[in-house]
């Protein structure tokens, strides 16, 4: 499978995260490639939540220079935080499945 390095597993020179191929490496591979279109759709919704956040960003008005960033550009932040997670997990998982399923439009 791979080796395991600061609480990751590396998969082809690819970062994984261990907890989720040791959870879904002996489900059979139905229910792995069902788990894999969940994952990919909830990035799909995710992704397009940090698209809207970066347009609310863009027309925000301008924070003064000072603490912050203001409170749009630490949405839009947050947002690609949690889409770039997510694309970890999908990742994980493609790589457990072997293969890219079809995932239809929603």
């Amino acid at each position: 499978m791979g080796t395991v390095q600061n609480g990751t597993v590396q998969l082809e020179h690819k970062a994984a995260l261990s907890p989720i191929v040791g959870l879904t490496e002996n489900l059979p591979k139905r229910d792995l490639e069902a788990i894999t279109i969940q994952a990919i759709r909830a990035h799909r919704r995710l992704r397009d939540a940090a698209e809207a956040k970066y347009e609310e960003w863009r027309k925000a008005p301008p924070v003064p220079v000072g603490d912050t960033v203001g409170p749009a550009r630490l949405a839009y932040v947050a947002a690609m935080i949690d889409m770039h997670a997510q694309q970890t997990v999908v990742s994980t998982l493609l790589d457990v499945l072997g293969h890219i399923p079809l995932v239809p439009a929603d």
